[in-house]
């Protein structure tokens, strides 16, 4: 029986135009809550706008950064007091100022962590030293320590992202909610899969950069099958003319990329959170070759779903080995793992459960 509370829902991420893994994840949160609480769950998207001005600066520093300013936490108090809300999701560790501001003996607060952003914009620091990347760096840190201290509860993708956030910060009362993708595969007819080409899928973020460029210089040269690589701004003009490399930019669509794949490769060496690309792969039935930091948040599946390749030889001989293999379109067997681990209705049973622990 799930517990009559009040729940409002807080993000910035819930854009239709914009759907990368972060986008995704928070909007199937967001239907997720409302399909269990229904009339009792309500929703406020904060409008992210650009530090820009002096003033803007030294407010991120205060936690005014990804939409919250004064204005919207006063809209956000009008919601609570009109429809006496008990609890609140806030979507995201780095709107820690909301969590502060709104702390009150009346209301429970419930803060999700997609990342450890001190960790992720410590490791984007790392790669790219700059004054810029140092203050977002900062920025990060604050706001992710208002939510830890004034948070009574922290949801975390992963028991590693659980105890790296309580080297930074003091501990709450938390629970580990693996990332969920909705199921977007189409069915059809599975048979072998006569196509020739391995697949990299993912945006322009910096871990993902860094993994094309290791890949390009390292593995590419000593394999003797065509990659595909499919995201925004991934474009490497060195390689323009590689017979082995097809750059496809934005594709809207990647189910029939998915489908005539033979497998999937994540070169992944940095980050926080959970690579979305692993559950859309098991959600398309295919084997990924990847980095143990790809495979964080999905290390009990880690044997029956693909690879670990932690260097260029485990890599090379993996892919290598690999495609001389048969394939069909794709595999029932890690489909069934995406249903009962990381869809919409495994996240589903997660929420229930976990509104049954909290007060």
């Amino acid at each position: 029986m799930i517990k009559s509370f009040k729940i409002l829902y807080i993000s910035n991420r819930y854009n239709k135009n914009k759907k990368g893994g972060r986008e995704k994840l928070s909007e199937l949160n967001l239907n997720t809550l409302k399909s269990i609480y229904k009339k009792n769950f309500f929703f406020y998207i904060l409008s992210r706008k650009k530090i820009n001005t002096i003033k803007n600066i030294f407010l991120s520093l205060l936690g005014n950064i990804d939409g919250i300013n004064k204005y919207e936490i006063n809209k956000i108090k009008d919601i609570i007091i009109k429809n006496k809300i008990t609890h609140i999701f806030i979507d995201g560790s780095n709107l820690g100022k909301l969590s502060r501001t709104l702390k009150n003996n009346n209301l429970k607060i419930i803060s999700y962590c997609h990342n450890v952003e001190a960790i992720f914009f410590w490791d984007k620091l790392k790669l790219n030293l700059s004054f810029r990347n140092f203050f977002i760096f900062i920025v990060n840190f604050l706001a992710e320590f208002q939510t830890v201290i004034f948070s009574d509860y922290l949801v975390f993708l992963n028991i590693r992202d659980k105890k790296n956030m309580f080297k930074f910060y003091k501990k709450n009362k938390s629970f580990v909610i693996p990332l969920s993708l909705k199921n977007n595969f189409k069915s059809y007819k599975n048979k072998l899969n006569k196509n020739n080409f391995i697949l990299f899928i993912g945006g322009n973020f910096y871990a993902n950069l860094d993994g094309v460029k290791w890949y390009l210089k390292e593995i590419l040269p000593h394999i003797n099958i065509k990659t595909y690589f499919i995201g925004s701004n991934l474009f490497q003009e060195e390689f323009k003319n590689n017979p082995k490399v097809v750059f496809k930019g934005y594709v809207k669509n990647l189910n029939n990329w998915y489908k005539k794949s033979l497998f999937i490769i994540s070169p992944i060496f940095y980050g926080s959170g959970m690579k979305t690309k692993i559950a859309e792969s098991l959600m398309h039935g295919k084997k990924i070759l990847g980095t143990k930091e790809s495979f964080i948040g999905y290390e009990r599946f880690q044997n029956n779903i693909g690879k670990l390749c932690n260097n260029k030889k485990d890599f090379i001989k993996t892919i290598n080995n690999f495609s001389k293999k048969d394939f069909f379109y794709f595999d029932p067997k890690l489909r069934e793992i995406y249903i009962n681990n990381f869809s919409g209705q495994s996240l589903k049973k997660n929420y229930i459960k976990l509104f049954k622990n909290i007060s």
